[in-house]
């Protein structure tokens, strides 16, 4: 087990990092405490708002600059679990001082190497404001480190023993595979079972103590049997390796395997099927041979377009990041700018697929408007070219609050006497897009997605309401997402649909919604 403690920042780029893995699906995010109205809003969290909530936490000490906090805990292979990860972290946090009340945390579960990882990321700053110690935090990082590993072994060993002679096994081999595949070494001698972990004997028992607990397959074995060889059958071929195939069935269903001789070349193996506690000779199962007869990466990849398809036909409105979760899944790829990505490999995605996952892309986008009732769908829908069919009005609701405030900031510096631009000119300055649309104003925050009904949310209507049409006009060239304070938004597929879609992308004029002439240019 060791611990890395990584570089420091002080606009938390470890988050970036990780929310990274996340969206291209090799890793999780395995727990969050202590970030406010984050903490049970999901769909508000992202890279921004996570970083932002840090380092805003971080500002009650204006003397550290570099405040982020970044670690990374590892085991060999998969020696432990993700959950087993988490509560060594836990334990970690608190002997190096970041486990404080109101202390606001995130870990993260990587899987895209082959040793089980997870990353803490925090602040060096404490709830009370003051600067957690860091001298000397490489040593003390050793150090707790192994008073950790040292007080929990003991435990972890008697509550593996008592779980391995839970299991259904039929000889003393089927038992030591329980060992075998958690990450310990298991041999006979001396009519001794011996368990190894970490170079040192751990524990022992007799082996005619396990004889007595072998017991052959019952009914209930013989129909899990039946129910694994359609398992492996299935992920064998979705696999283009050993190792992914072992790694697939340990994370999709808790099934560990044993190859039995040469490392390159095993005569047999052992089923370790932790979902009933059970461990079956494998040619019980399926023979050796059929088990590793593996697909080439080139036949898979074949394969994917007809997967998405299907997919799209269960769902039509499957996104990007809905097809990824199900792609790395099943195939151990995504897609990315119009292409299928397996490891180094890639091939181009048929473009009516690129083309229909970039408008469900875009419906998933405009649909974080959030339009609280059916006019703001018309408009959403107009606004983006997206069919209103595909919009729902939101059941919560939508937050605008940021919006609301800015409009309302705006027109409180229109009464300075010295302020020559409208309030149009003002609010676009700001990123938000005025409208008129089906006699209603409305004002448009792409970058916060909210829309704003003006008269309905109390604004003073009197600036937008002009009385001299001939200055009611609309505007191309204010409307560019780079103008004011948008920034540019990506178009391109295998984005997060959180940040994928540009809304000026093949319009010409954001003016004109349903042939109105809506934007206002001047008061």
């Amino acid at each position: 087990m060791i611990a890395t403690i990584l570089k420091s920042s002080s606009s938390f780029s470890a988050v970036r990092y990780n929310e990274r893995k996340v969206e291209n699906g090799v890793a999780e995010l395995v727990a969050i405490r202590n970030f406010g109205y984050l903490q049970d809003a999901p769909d508000m969290r992202g890279i921004t708002s996570l970083r932002n909530y840090l380092m805003d936490y971080s500002a009650r000490n204006d003397r550290t600059r570099m405040t982020q906090f970044h670690a990374a805990i590892s085991c060999k292979g998969s020696e432990y679990s993700k959950e087993e990860l988490i509560k060594i972290a836990e334990q970690y946090l608190d002997k190096m001082g970041y486990n404080n009340e109101g202390q606001p945390v995130l870990m993260y579960f990587h899987h895209d190497t082959d040793n089980n990882h997870l990353h803490i990321v925090t602040s060096r700053i404490s709830p009370d404001g003051k600067k957690i110690a860091d001298s000397m935090e490489n040593i003390r990082s050793l150090k707790a480190i192994e008073s950790i590993m040292s007080i929990d072994q003991k435990h972890q060993n008697s509550e593996m023993m008592k779980l391995a002679k839970s299991y259904h096994f039929e000889s003393v081999s089927q038992f030591m595979a329980v060992f075998e595949t958690s990450g310990y070494e298991a041999y006979i001698q001396d009519k001794d079972i011996y368990i190894k972990r970490g170079g040192q004997v751990q524990d022992k028992i007799a082996v005619k103590d396990v004889e007595k607990l072998c017991r052959k397959n019952g009914e209930d074995e013989k129909k899990r049997i039946r129910q694994l060889r359609a398992i492996l059958k299935k992920y064998r071929d979705q696999s283009t390796s050993r190792e992914e195939l072992e790694s697939m069935l340990k994370k999709k269903f808790g099934i560990s395997i044993k190859f039995l001789g040469n490392e390159f070349s095993p005569y047999g193996y052992m089923v370790v099927d932790n979902a009933t506690k059970s461990v079956f000779k494998g040619g019980d199962i399926l023979g050796i041979k059929d088990l590793l007869q593996f697909q080439s990466r080139e036949e898979k990849l074949q394969k994917v377009d007809f997967f998405i398809e299907d997919k799209l036909r269960e769902n039509p409105l499957a996104t990007t990041f809905d097809l990824n979760h199900d792609l790395h899944r099943f195939y151990g790829c995504y897609i990315k700018h119009g292409n299928i990505i397996m490891g180094k490999d890639k091939v181009e995605l048929a473009d009516y697929l690129v083309q229909k996952i970039k408008y469900n892309d875009k419906v998933a986008w405009v649909q974080g408007f959030s339009p609280v009732n059916d006019q703001q769908v018309r408009l959403l829908s107009k606004m983006f070219n997206v069919s209103s069919e595909h919009l729902h009005v939101s059941e919560n609701g939508n937050n605008i609050y940021s919006t609301l405030y800015t409009i309302n900031e705006q027109l409180e510096l229109g009464k300075d006497k010295g302020c020559n631009e409208s309030i149009f000119d003002r609010l676009n300055d700001e990123g938000i897009w005025t409208y008129r649309f089906e006699d209603k104003f409305f004002c448009v925050n792409p970058s916060k997605r909210e829309v704003v009904d003006l008269e309905a949310s109390g604004i003073d209507m009197s600036k937008f309401k002009t009385s001299r049409s001939a200055d009611i006009e609309t505007s191309e060239h204010k409307h560019h997402v780079t103008s004011g304070k948008s920034r540019p938004i990506s178009n391109e597929i295998g984005s997060s649909d959180r940040i994928n879609y540009n809304p000026d992308a093949n319009r010409n004029n954001y003016g004109e919604v349903d042939d109105e002439r809506a934007m206002i240019r001047r008061s």
